[in-house]
């Protein structure tokens, strides 16, 4: 059995401008922030990171299909060492993130916090054997802009990326993304009016304390433009990890392995994507041994 928490609010939702030429997505994932924030026990900076990872990975997802999946790692030098996050075509979350201490922190000037690395997105598609590999570096140290930039090298589309993160006193009070894709037809001022609205959208919601739902990103982004909502998807934390996992990952470690298990008592393990811990007896391992 797999760990689920469906969340109450939470979700993306799809849309097209009405005359064809913009499509656009937008993410409220406060619920799943605070719940993977609470499993990590983290706050501050890590809540932050972790908090912006799980709107960019559900961007990314979004975009996805049938039993697709991405899985958004992040290797930088600022704030976190690590982000771990995967994500699927049916809104599912789960992920974690390595903090690094404010010492051990390098940023170089007009870098933002992630600093300078690595970002990676795998993507599993169905009925291909060998995932698909996307790796940029990490141009500007902002989330938004440099997933902006991962989009346009991979997709080749033009394409803006706003995330939109706030934490008060331990708990994310706002988690949103946008991500907006110019499709043909669309003109330069179009564009320049995306970017724009991207800039005020952050001020906007920076400057609220009510939660924002996805269509109300999409109808202050898109002002000038109607459009039609093409699909919205809930939001669900999803870890696949179970005891009967941990029981098969062990028993493919070596009788040896497991004899020191039983002599110790017991065998703790914890799930890096959701902090579940397991725990199998002296019964439990020699029962894997036997077999």
């Amino acid at each position: 059995m797999s760990i689920t928490v469906t969340t109450k609010a939470d979700q993306w939702t799809k849309c097209i401008s009405s005359n064809g030429t913009i499509r656009a997505v937008a993410v409220s994932a406060i619920e799943a922030s605070n719940i993977l924030s609470d499993r990590h026990k983290l706050t501050g900076d890590g809540q932050h990171a972790l908090s912006e990872c799980v709107v960019g990975a559900l961007l990314l997802a979004s975009y996805c299909k049938g039993e697709e999946k991405i899985n958004l790692n992040i290797q930088g030098s600022g704030w976190i060492k690590q982000s771990v996050i995967d994500a699927n075509a049916n809104g599912d979350i789960r992920g974690y993130v390595v903090p690094r201490e404010p010492a051990e922190r390098v940023i170089p000037p007009e870098i933002g916090p992630w600093g300078t690395g690595l970002l990676s997105v795998l993507r599993t598609k169905q009925d291909e054997k060998q995932p698909y590999i996307g790796t940029v570096p990490i141009l500007t140290g902002y989330l938004g802009k440099d997933l902006t930039f991962y989009w346009v090298q991979s997709e080749q589309v033009p394409t803006a990326v706003g995330i939109f993160v706030q934490a008060d006193q331990g708990v994310v009070t706002h988690a949103e993304g946008v991500l907006v894709q110019a499709l043909p037809g669309a003109t330069d001022a179009d564009l320049e009016f995306i970017e724009n609205q991207l800039k005020r959208l952050g001020k906007h919601i920076g400057s609220t304390t009510e939660r924002e739902t996805p269509t109300s990103l999409l109808a202050y982004l898109l002002q000038n433009q109607s459009f039609s909502i093409l699909e919205q998807t809930p939001i669900s934390f999803r870890c696949s990890c179970s005891i009967e996992r941990v029981k098969r990952s062990i028993s493919l470690i070596g009788n040896k392995d497991i004899e020191e298990m039983i002599e110790e008592g017991k065998a703790e393990v914890t799930c890096d994507f959701c902090a579940e811990s397991y725990t199998l007896s002296q019964s439990d391992l020699r029962e894997l041994l036997s077999s």
